[in-house]
């Protein structure tokens, strides 16, 4: 399990720049950076968006009709993610458990976006079985996640190499429907994003 130091360590490095990163973040929309994600999106019913940031996902998935929860543990991203829209119900909570979700129903569609990589590995399938108890029966789960850049924090970032999170999707009871491999929404060329999107194996 991570530990305590390391949790607040992750969050941190999100609070001290909160209004630049979400600057970032909400600089390109949606469909951009979720490119493989439009044909699975459903039709009503509810999504969690796990590490919502400061809210462009959540905002997007509202505006396609369903009923959003948004978790994210950094304060000032989710002041900045309240403030920019309401009908959005805003959690702090954080994988690998999730302890403040159970409450809220099973979800159509789990969105966890740019998270993996803050996930230590010994913490990855946790993780999956995590959000794999939360599903509806037909629900999916859609994650992209890139590999840790040169001078990000090695305590902070983690490499998860396909593999490694397939084995941990199988070990968590899903399958996966699709994937794709694309370049960085913001320009960044080193980054290159993986998405997945799985379901529950039938």
């Amino acid at each position: 399990m991570m530990a305590v130091s390391e949790r607040s360590e992750a969050v941190d490095y999100y609070n001290r720049d909160a209004a630049g990163f979400a600057a970032r973040y909400d600089s390109v929309s949606f469909e951009a950076v979720h490119p493989l994600l439009a044909r699975y999106l459903p039709v009503g019913g509810a999504a969690l968006d796990i590490g919502a940031g400061s809210g462009r996902d959540a905002r997007a998935l509202a505006a396609h009709g369903l009923d959003v929860t948004a978790v994210e543990p950094s304060v000032g991203l989710r002041s900045i993610g309240v403030a920019s829209a309401s009908g959005i119900r805003w959690i702090d909570d954080r994988l690998p458990d999730l302890a403040r979700i159970t409450d809220f129903g099973r979800f159509d569609l789990i969105l966890c976006s740019a998270v993996l990589m803050l996930v230590p590995p010994t913490d990855l399938t946790k993780s999956f079985m995590t959000m794999a108890a939360l599903l509806a029966p037909s629900g999916r789960i859609a994650i992209n996640v890139r590999q840790p850049m040169s001078g990000e924090p090695a305590d902070i970032f983690f490499a998860h190499s396909d593999d490694e999170i397939l084995t941990a999707v199988a070990t968590a009871g899903l399958v996966c429907l699709d994937r794709a491999e694309a370049g960085d929404a913001l320009g960044r060329e080193p980054y290159r994003w993986r998405s997945f999107i799985f379901e529950r194996r039938r």
